[in-house]
């Protein structure tokens, strides 16, 4: 058992000892202020040590050979801001332009993280962050090795830290298959402790922060799609904070007439979707460049 190192009566021990040997050794009040441990969290071992310093310099490492590109297109950047309006129409985002050149001209590296990554840092280590839609509902999208579920454990880790309250991180392609096992037991033979789907998803209903990993990757089966969104209705209503990572924005899916989800035609579903906080896994340069090799 651990205890906070800075604690002056255990001294990070997390047991405090009476002089006198009859007396028993007790728990110290520290141990509930920590934050549970990476295993608690249910983070699977790739990413127990995940952390924001660390994530940070591997995306560095990442992007190494195309920063300097991306730093050259800069100007381009401030003079589109500097045109009037009447010539380049209103620039949708320019608030959040503004911001990112300001940081840039600070620290260089701002334009080069993942699009929106600083705001999920500043909520997950302070806690400040406006959220557009008032649920704090985050969606961080990217190809496979792209660090999305790195980036999330994270968060995850620096908000329990920060907090002092528990979390988990779920795989949502093991919870579907459990869920379908649930289903379909007498096929499967997998569900060996005869779970049923409520006794797979209550204990995530309530996790004071809950990341749902590889959101795209549910099972096709509609009962599982459900069984997932009403999950998600819970939390909102509930307004427990929440992190999904996929491949691709939550848009993609109304493109895809067979995906689960959409066969459920949950409009609030989609609506909250689409309102979530946006971690895209580019550089934070890369969509504005883009927009202006659009136009």
């Amino acid at each position: 058992m651990k205890g906070r190192p800075d604690c002056p009566r255990c001294q990070g021990k997390g047991l405090v000892f009476d002089p006198d040997p009859q007396k028993p050794v007790l728990v110290c009040g520290c141990t509930a202020e920590l934050a549970p441990d990476a295993e608690t969290l249910g983070l699977p071992a790739r990413y127990r040590e995940a952390e924001f310093p660390r994530f940070w310099k591997w995306w560095n490492n990442a992007q190494a050979s195309g920063v300097r590109a991306l730093l050259d297109r800069v100007p381009d950047l401030e003079d589109l801001l500097a045109r009037p309006v009447e010539e380049v129409g209103e620039l949708e985002g320019r608030e959040e332009l503004v911001k990112l050149l300001a940081a840039l001209r600070k620290r260089p590296e701002h334009g080069i993280r993942p699009a929106g990554a600083e705001g999920l840092h500043q909520w997950a280590t302070t806690g400040k962050h406006k959220f557009r839609h008032g649920w704090e509902l985050w969606w961080i999208h990217g190809p496979a090795q792209s660090g999305r579920s790195t980036l999330a454990a994270a968060a995850l880790r620096a908000w329990t830290e920060r907090t002092g309250r528990g979390g988990a991180f779920v795989s949502v392609r093991t919870l579907s298959q459990a869920i379908k096992d649930a289903y379909y037991d007498v096929r499967s033979f997998q569900n060996q402790a005869f779970q049923s789907v409520r006794d797979l998803i209550e204990p995530l209903q309530d996790q004071p922060l809950l990341v749902l990993d590889d959101w795209d990757r549910m099972d096709s089966d509609i009962r599982i799609a459900a069984a997932l969104a009403q999950l998600l209705d819970h939390r909102y209503s509930e307004e427990l904070p929440t992190l999904l990572t996929a491949a691709y924005p939550p848009e993609a899916m109304d493109r895809r007439e067979n995906h689960p989800l959409v066969r459920l035609e949950d409009g609030s579903l989609f609506e909250r979707l689409r309102g979530a906080e946006r971690v895209e896994m580019v550089p934070a340069l890369r969509p504005w460049i883009d927009r202006i090799e659009r136009s």
